[in-house]
C-alpha cells in the first residue's frame, strides 16, 4: 500500500475506534464527537478508492463543491468507483451522506451535517453512524486483503 493510502487507510482505523469508543462511553455529549469522527471514515474511505485510480489532490470534504466536482470527473472515467459508492450497494454510508435530515435526493451529499444540533441526542441515528463505519472499516481490510489497496 503507497504512503498515501495508507496515511487515508491509517485515519480511517483510528477515526472508526475513537468514534466507537466515544458512542459507547456516551457522557458529555459524546455522541456527537462520536458522529464527528465518523464522517473522516467516510472521507478516508473515498479518498483511498480515489488514490486506488491514480487521483493524488483532494479538495476540501465530502459534500463540497470542489470534491464533488472532482468526484464527478473521476467517476466519468472510472464508473466502478461509483458502483461502489451507490445507494444500491449495502456499503453505501446513507446517514453519513444524508442524515436524518437529509432530502431523498441521495445525489446530494452532504457530511456536514454532522454538526446539525438536532441530531447530536437522537440514538437511532447514532447506532446507525456506528453500524456504517464499521462496515466501511470491514470494507477497507477486506480491499488490503485483496491486494486492492497494494
Amino acid at each position: 500500500m503507497d504512503v498515501d493510502k495508507k496515511k487515508f487507510y491509517d485515519v480511517a482505523m483510528r477515526m472508526q475506534a475513537n468514534s466507537s469508543i466515544l458512542f459507547s462511553n456516551d457522557c458529555n455529549n459524546s455522541n456527537h464527537g462520536s458522529v464527528y469522527l465518523a464522517g473522516y471514515v467516510l472521507e478516508a474511505y473515498i479518498k483511498v478508492l480515489l488514490l486506488n485510480y491514480g487521483e493524488t489532490r483532494f479538495y476540501g470534504h465530502v459534500g463540497e463543491t470542489k470534491f464533488l466536482n472532482k468526484f464527478k470527473r473521476i467517476t466519468s472515467v472510472h464508473p466502478e468507483i461509483a458502483d461502489i459508492l451507490h445507494e444500491s450497494n449495502p456499503l453505501y454510508p446513507e446517514a453519513l451522506l444524508v442524515g436524518q435530515d437529509g432530502a431523498d435526493d441521495k445525489s446530494s451529499w452532504d457530511v456536514n451535517h454532522r454538526y446539525s444540533v438536532n441530531i447530536w441526542g437522537d440514538m437511532d441515528f447514532c447506532q446507525r453512524v456506528q453500524k456504517e463505519i464499521l462496515q466501511l472499516k470491514t470494507a477497507l481490510i477486506e480491499l488490503r486483503i485483496q491486494g486492492v489497496l497494494s
